[in-house]
C-alpha cells in the first residue's frame, strides 16, 4: 500500500467515494448498472453476529460443560481432546488445562482460539459420538440463537445491500453466511411487500425474484429453524462438506447457477475470505467454461479488501491463468483491490448509485438546455452527494437509518403527496437500474426527470454560496422535505411530480399560506381560480404559497444561467 493511503478499516466514506469517482468508477458504474454479482461472507455481518472467536471458544466450552473428568470413555472428552490436538496445544499449555474451569478461564484459551481460527470448518466437522454429523453447529454454535434471532437488528451493510437490491443495482447476491439480517433489512423496508429470494436449497431456484435472488450457498439458519427437515440438511460448515460440496448431486442446480453466474457477470467480493475450497473450485470450473480477460471493463473480479491474501490471489492467478504474467501480476492484484472494508464502501456505493440515477434523469429532463450546461446541474446532485457524504461520521448506522426514513419519506411526498398509505420505510427512487431508467414507458408521466433537475439547481445554488439546505424541522408532513436557508431568510419546501401529489398535500392542509413554503413542481401549473372578492384589500406582508414549475421553466430556458436565474428568482429566497 502506497504512503499516505487510507487503510480499508479507517477510511471514511467521502474517501470511499474519491475511489468510486476516480479508479474505481468503472465499478462504481457496474453496480449501478447491474452488472456485478455480489459475493458476501461473514465480514458484512461482524457487528451483529458472533465472529470466529466467539464461535470457537463457545464450542470448546460446551464440550468441556459436559466432559467427565478422569473419564477416558467420555465421548464428550475425546471430542474435546480430538479439538485440542486440532489446534493444536503444547505439552506446557496442556499440563495447565483444567477441565474443572470454564473455558474462558484458562491461561491458553486466547492462544488455542487464534490457531483455531482458520480451522474452524475441522473443528466443526470433530464429531460426538451418538450424535448427528452437525451436531456441534445445531448445538454446540447455538446456530438458530446465533444466526436466526428476529431480534436483532440488521446493521448499515445489510440496510445498504437492501437499498441496492430494492434500487435494482443488485438482483444476484451470493452469500456464505447463515444469518438472515439482509432479509430482514429488505422485509423492514418494503413492509412485508415480496422483493427478495433467498435460495437455500436447490428447489428455491423455482421461486420467483421480484428485485433479487439471495443465494445462500452454505444454508440458511433462518429457514433451517423454520424447516428444519427441508433446510437442515443444506447447511454447510464441516470440513468434509466443504470438500466435498462441489460433487454431492443434491448441490449441482445450486453449484450450476453460481458457476454461470461467475461466467456471466463480473464478481465484487465483500467480507469474505475465499478460503474454503468449494468456493475456489466455482470460480476455477467457470473459467474454465469461459474466462474473463484481463484486463476487462469494468475489472471483472474487485475486492473489498486493505491487502489480497492468499486465497483471494489463488483465486486470481486461476481465473486469469492465460493473463497473468510475473510482470503484471502486481497490477492485476492492484486493480482488484478496493480498499475499504464492507461499512463504508457499501455505503458510497448507495449514495454513487442514487447520485448517479438522479444525473442520468437530469440528462434525460426535456427543454432546450444543451448537454454542456447541464453538466453544472449534474455536478449540482455531486454536492448534495457530498454533503451527504460528510455527514456519515461519526455514527454511520444512526445516519444510514435516517437516510431511509428522510428518503422514503420524500419519495411518497413526492409521489402521492401524503404518507397515509406509505407501505414500508423505503422507496426506490426507480425499480430499474441505471442502465435501463431511459427504457421506463412511464418516465415522461412521472415528473422525476424534471425534480431531478430541481435537485441539481439546489445542489448548483449550495455550490454557489446562494443558500445552504438542512432536514426538515421534523416529521410532521407540514414541515416539508427539506429547508432552505439563505441572506434573506429561510423556507420549507416541497417537490411534487405531478398536480395528484400536489393536490393532495394542500388538500390534507400540508400546504399553507401562513407558512410561506416554496412548492417546486415537476409538472406545469393549472392557473389558479380569480381570488374571492371577500379577501382582504391590499398587502399583507405575506408571500404565501411559492409555487415553481420545473416544466415551465425547462420548456422557457434555452441555457443554465438563464434557468437558474428564473428558478432563483422564483422562491423567493
Amino acid at each position: 500500500m502506497a504512503t499516505g493511503e487510507p487503510h480499508a478499516s479507517t477510511i471514511t466514506v467521502p474517501e470511499t467515494l474519491a475511489l468510486l469517482d476516480g479508479p474505481f468508477a468503472s465499478v462504481a458504474r457496474g453496480v449501478a448498472e447491474d452488472r456485478y454479482v455480489l459475493w458476501l461472507g461473514s465480514g458484512i455481518s461482524f457487528g451483529r453476529v458472533d465472529g470466529l472467536r466467539q464461535v470457537i471458544a463457545r464450542v470448546l466450552e460446551f464440550l468441556r460443560a459436559r466432559t467427565i473428568p478422569g473419564d477416558p470413555a467420555c465421548r464428550f472428552g475425546r471430542a474435546l481432546r480430538e479439538a485440542l490436538a486440532l489446534a493444536p496445544i503444547t505439552p506446557e499449555e496442556d499440563a495447565r488445562v483444567d477441565l474443572t474451569q470454564p473455558f474462558a478461564t484458562w491461561p491458553d484459551s486466547n492462544n488455542i482460539v487464534a490457531r483455531l481460527c482458520n480451522k474452524y470448518a475441522g473443528l466443526l466437522d470433530i464429531n460426538v459420538q451418538g450424535e448427528p454429523e452437525d451436531y456441534l453447529l445445531w448445538e454446540a454454535v447455538e446456530l438458530r440463537a446465533t444466526f436466526a434471532d428476529p431480534a436483532k437488528p440488521p446493521d448499515v451493510e445489510h440496510l445498504c445491500l437492501a437499498i441496492l437490491v430494492l434500487e435494482g443495482a443488485c438482483s444476484d447476491l451470493a452469500s456464505a453466511n447463515w444469518d438472515g439480517l439482509i432479509e430482514g433489512a429488505i422485509t423492514a423496508m418494503t413492509g412485508g411487500q415480496p422483493a427478495l429470494s433467498v435460495c437455500a436449497r436447490p428447489e428455491d431456484l423455482r421461486n420467483p425474484a421480484p428485485r433479487g435472488r439471495l443465494i445462500k450457498f452454505h444454508g440458511c439458519a433462518v429457514l433451517a429453524t423454520q424447516n428444519e427437515p427441508a433446510y437442515r440438511p443444506f447447511l454447510v460448515s464441516r470440513q468434509s462438506q466443504i470438500n466435498a460440496w462441489a460433487a454431492w448431486p443434491e448441490n449441482a442446480a445450486v453449484r450450476a447457477r453460481l458457476v454461470d453466474l461467475v461466467a456471466t457477470k463480473p464478481t465484487l467480493m465483500i467480507g469474505l475470505s475465499t478460503q474454503d475450497a468449494n468456493i475456489q473450485a466455482l470460480f476455477a470450473q467457470a473459467a474454465v467454461q469461459m474466462p474473463w480477460r484481463w484486463p476487462g471493463n469494468p475489472p471483472s473480479y474487485v475486492f473489498s479488501a486493505n491487502e489480497l491474501v492468499g486465497d483471494q490471489q489463488g483465486l486470481l492467478q486461476n481465473v486469469y491463468r492465460h493473463d497473468m504474467t510475473p510482470a503484471n501480476r502486481q497490477q492485476i492484484v492492484d486493480e482488484a483491490r478496493i480498499q475499504a472494508y464492507a461499512k463504508p464502501l457499501l455505503l458510497a456505493l448507495v449514495l454513487h448509485l442514487l447520485c448517479s440515477k438522479v444525473r442520468v434523469l437530469v440528462d434525460l429532463a426535456p427543454g432546450a438546455v444543451p448537454v454542456a450546461d447541464r453538466q453544472s446541474l449534474r455536478d449540482g446532485v455531486i454536492a448534495l452527494r457530498d454533503r451527504l457524504a460528510a455527514s456519515v461520521a461519526p455514527d454511520p448506522l444512526a445516519f444510514i437509518n435516517t437516510f431511509i426514513d428522510l428518503w422514503g419519506r420524500s419519495l411518497h411526498l413526492i409521489r402521492n403527496g401524503s404518507l397515509t398509505h406509505a407501505a414500508g420505510r423505503y422507496q426506490p427512487l426507480t425499480v430499474e437500474s441505471l442502465a435501463s431508467i431511459a427504457t421506463n414507458p412511464g418516465l415522461p408521466a412521472s415528473g422525476l426527470r424534471e425534480t431531478a433537475v430541481a435537485a441539481g439547481l439546489i445542489g448548483y445554488g449550495v455550490a454557489r454560496g446562494e443558500w445552504q439546505i438542512d432536514a426538515p424541522a421534523s416529521n410532521a408532513v407540514r414541515d416539508g422535505m427539506f429547508r432552505l436557508h439563505a441572506s434573506s431568510g429561510e423556507a420549507k419546501v416541497f417537490l411534487t411530480s405531478g398536480p395528484t401529489s400536489a393536490l393532495q398535500l394542500k388538500q390534507d392542509g400540508h400546504v399553507v399560506d401562513a407558512d410561506e413554503p416554496i412548492v417546486i413542481h415537476g409538472h406545469k401549473l393549472v392557473p389558479a381560480m380569480p381570488r374571492s372578492p371577500r379577501a382582504a384589500p391590499g398587502r399583507t406582508g405575506r408571500r404565501g404559497v411559492r409555487e415553481v414549475s420545473l416544466a415551465s421553466l425547462l420548456e422557457s430556458s434555452a441555457a443554465l444561467d438563464e434557468l437558474f436565474q428564473r428558478f432563483r428568482m422564483e422562491l423567493a429566497i
